[in-house]
């Protein structure tokens, strides 16, 4: 299988052991991509000032995915959504597509945005997946994170049910461990409120967590950057604004199915998580031994 590759700011910078993760995952899965040159931020963070500046930033990542003839996967939630409104922008508003396509020089045919899970899940299949998992990660409890934007809005890239969504359910079971009930797998992290309203975003934060913490879970896993940046970058500041200790891997889903396929912590990078997973992975050893 091949794909076009977007990783997006993040995974470039802040997110790094997300792309290597999602790499060496895709290569055991015998999946070949191939990055988009010249792609620019999906506008995020310009959404914030000019909704359609930050539109036409996704827009021409869309025109330049389409030159390579092939679908374009992302592993972050935020770009994906970004991306394929855009691409709904471009087939549905002609005056949108007018402006875009004389500003890029360009003819927009269309392409297909797809998110990393839905590739896994729905394209290798969970079936094929299983067939790599050589080291089950028996005696790991987890709980699936989907956030906010991964499966919604349902009319934008949807591949699961919005409401509970269970694709990343199925994974985790697949690579062995143990999945979890967690109802508050789609609710916001509270990541979009991190800049402006911080002690509000640790109130959401910390709801995750305490409902992961009473139902058992050694870690929580995620399909989102920002996400991630919150539950694992920020997880120490959510203990001391909220005077409590957490102390729980999170890992991305690219990370978890990774140590399920005998990837090496070297290529999965979770030396860069800034909870450490070392006590997961003695627990992955020892769930094995039994």
């Amino acid at each position: 299988m091949k794909l076009a590759y977007y990783p997006g700011c993040t995974l470039h910078g802040t997110a790094r052991e997300y792309d290597a993760s999602t790499k060496a995952v895709c290569k055991a899965s015998n999946i070949e991509l191939t990055e988009i040159e010249d792609w620019n931020c999906c506008g995020a963070l310009e959404a914030i000032f000019d909704k359609e500046l930050s539109m036409g930033l996704s827009a021409r990542n869309n025109m330049l995915a389409q030159r390579t003839g092939l679908d374009l996967v992302i592993p972050c939630s935020i770009c994906s959504h970004n991306l394929s409104r855009a691409d709904m922008a471009m087939r549905n508003d002609e005056s949108f597509r007018a402006k875009m396509e004389k500003a890029l020089g360009e003819r927009y045919r269309g392409i297909r945005v797809r998110h990393l899970l839905d590739i896994l899940v729905n394209d290798v299949g969970i079936d094929t997946l299983s067939s790599k998992f050589i080291k089950p990660l028996k005696g790991i409890k987890a709980v699936p994170y989907y956030g906010c934007l991964l499966v919604r809005p349902s009319e934008v890239g949807r591949f699961d049910n919005p409401e509970n969504p269970t694709s990343l359910d199925n994974l985790i079971r697949a690579a062995g461990a143990e999945c979890l009930p967690f109802t508050q797998k789609t609710k916001c992290c509270g990541g979009n409120l991190l800049m402006s309203k911080q002690d509000y975003a640790f109130i959401f934060t910390k709801k995750l967590f305490d409902e992961a913490k009473a139902a058992g879970a050694d870690c929580i896993v995620v399909a989102c950057p920002m996400c991630h940046m919150l539950l694992d970058g920020q997880q120490s500041m959510v203990e001391e604004a909220h005077n409590t200790v957490i102390g729980m891997p999170v890992l991305y889903f690219t990370q978890l199915i990774g140590l399920a396929m005998g990837l090496s912590e070297k290529e999965l990078e979770l030396d860069k998580n800034m909870v450490s997973p070392a006590r997961l992975l003695d627990l992955i050893i020892e769930g094995g031994k039994e």
